[in-house]
């Protein structure tokens, strides 16, 4: 059952893709086509997570991982992140992520 704070995840981009088992629900945004970032709503807390198709981010590029098996190569946290059900927590957490990614200078020495 949609709720308003739903709406406004739906502001952010976000769109409800399933409800497990244990009845919490699964938004997913795609701000590209390599990257999804993803909040579990258990109704108490969300978790945070994110995805990146690095297997085929490389192969679009004409790069490879090992031995060129693109399938299955997907770049995500180490760890998740918890945050209250409010959606400017939400808001800070994806412009923590696009500050990061943005960053990321491949040919920085200081790597």
């Amino acid at each position: 059952m949609a709720d308003a704070f739903d709406e406004q995840l739906v502001s952010l981009g976000f769109v409800a893709v399933q409800k497990d088992r244990r009845g919490v629900r699964q938004f997913a945004r795609r701000p590209n086509r390599y990257l999804t970032e993803w909040v579990h709503d258990d109704g108490r807390e969300l978790l945070f997570t994110w995805e990146f198709d690095l297997g085929e981010f490389c192969s679009a590029v004409g790069w490879q991982i090992g031995a060129a098996e693109h399938s299955f190569q997907i770049l995500y946290p180490q760890f998740d992140v918890r945050i209250g059900r409010d959606v400017d927590a939400v808001a800070l957490e994806l412009q923590r992520l696009e500050q990061r990614l943005n960053g990321l200078d491949l040919a920085d020495p200081a790597l």
